[in-house]
């Protein structure tokens, strides 16, 4: 059977002008669900057409599978001006290579070793609003708090993270032009590169300086390599992190019982972070391009095919998930896509639920009857598959500052 065949039964044409360029985040959860009902797979004519997986089963399986599903030559559409992002966008053995950039940046000590100076930039973004009594959350400490930890984590001074974050913010905005990112990429390279050229005239003990220094493949890094190195940190660091932490905001403190059960029972957070990533993951998928042909539930893709991997399809698919659409914080199964899966599997995860651990932790502790005031969010695709929202507006009893 031809995958054609396939896509021209029940409510075909549904999702053939899907991209996150044409359709909102709902709408393309009920998309998803609606074409999930009748087949597990669809297609879109955008971006000269791709074929969509959205069951758990399949975006799990072609995710574990590099060789028939390759990243290359990119993950994102429509294709960009740029080099491929390090190790994202590689297949083995040159991911290994990249890869290994990411892991000497991000240990599994790094969690416990930043979690201090997280925990003094949370309490110092909360005592600027503490005695308000009302604030956006999002603009107060999701947005800046993750940049803040991934510059100090690879050694960027702190003077010159809020320009380096705004224009992060402008490239990522731009992904669906191609020609306005090419021009946002090189305004962030100004910044960035000019970070690492600093650290070869003056080392420090700090990770840009071994970068600075870094041979991959037997090649020096070039200032393009710097470009989208720390683009891929702070795409995945702090974007992602961003949209993950406003997400568990409202959802927890949107609901008084949920909020005050945490308070009580702190040891539950975790639960609660990993339903977060689940029901609202920060990026809706990646694609991937076919090495050869390969059947899926009995239709054939070719090789050479653009094949979207459908993470937020897949984490609310009812075959593995109970009552998918609703947040339960009591699920007993939780193991979502969001992060990834196989050699591409997010290498910066555990810092990303510390992150979102920590700052639970403290919000719930300064703040303990803060809840959402301005309703349930509307989330936005902000280029390139990532959905966020961009405000929440929170009410509290007005406190003193921190210690």
């Amino acid at each position: 059977m031809s995958l054609n065949d396939v896509s021209d039964r029940a409510d075909a044409g549904s999702t053939r002008d899907w991209s996150c360029y044409t359709t909102p985040p709902a709408e393309s959860l009920e998309l998803f669900d609606a074409v999930r009902d009748v087949r597990p797979f669809a297609r879109s004519e955008e971006h000269q057409g791709f074929h969509m997986l959205l069951s758990y089963k399949d975006v799990r399986k072609a995710m574990s599978d590099y060789r028939t599903f390759s990243s290359e030559p990119q993950v994102l559409r429509p294709m960009l001006p740029r080099k491929p992002i390090p190790a994202l966008e590689m297949d083995p053995p040159r991911h290994g290579h990249w890869r290994a950039i990411f892991n000497g940046a991000i240990t599994s000590r790094t969690p416990e070793s930043m979690e201090p100076f997280l925990r003094a930039d949370i309490r110092h973004h909360i005592n600027e609003f503490i005695e308000r009594g009302r604030c956006d959350i999002v603009r107060e400490i999701a947005e800046p708090v993750p940049a803040e930890a991934i510059c100090h984590m690879v050694g960027i001074d702190e003077e010159n993270v809020p320009e380096i974050r705004k224009r992060a913010i402008a490239m990522f905005a731009a992904q669906g032009d191609p020609a306005l990112f090419g021009q946002r990429q090189a305004e962030f390279g100004e910044v960035t590169v000019a970070e690492v050229h600093a650290r070869k005239r003056a080392p420090r003990d700090d990770y840009m300086t071994a970068l600075a220094g870094m041979e991959i493949e037997g090649q020096p890094l070039d200032d393009d390599d710097y470009v989208v190195l720390l683009a891929a940190f702070l795409g995945a660091g702090h974007h992602s992190t961003t949209s993950a932490m406003a997400s568990m905001i409202y959802e927890v403190f949107s609901r008084p019982e949920l909020r005050d059960r945490l308070r009580a029972e702190p040891a539950l957070i975790p639960r609660a972070i990993e339903e977060v990533l689940r029901l609202r993951p920060p990026f809706y998928g990646f694609f991937r391009r076919t090495t050869k042909a390969v059947e899926i539930d009995g239709a054939e893709i070719p090789a050479g095919e653009d094949v979207y991997m459908g993470w937020a399809a897949a984490n609310r698919d009812p075959a593995v998930f109970d009552r998918p659409a609703e947040f339960d914080m009591d699920r007993e199964n939780s193991r979502h896509l969001s992060f990834g899966f196989g050699i591409h599997v997010c290498p910066g995860a555990p810092l990303a639920r510390m992150e979102m651990k920590v700052l639970l932790e403290e919000l719930l502790d300064a703040l303990p009857d803060m809840h959402v005031v301005s309703g349930k969010p509307v989330y936005q695709f902000g280029g390139g598959d990532y959905c966020y929202i961009p405000e929440v507006q929170v009410a509290f009893t007005p406190r003193p500052r921190l210690d």
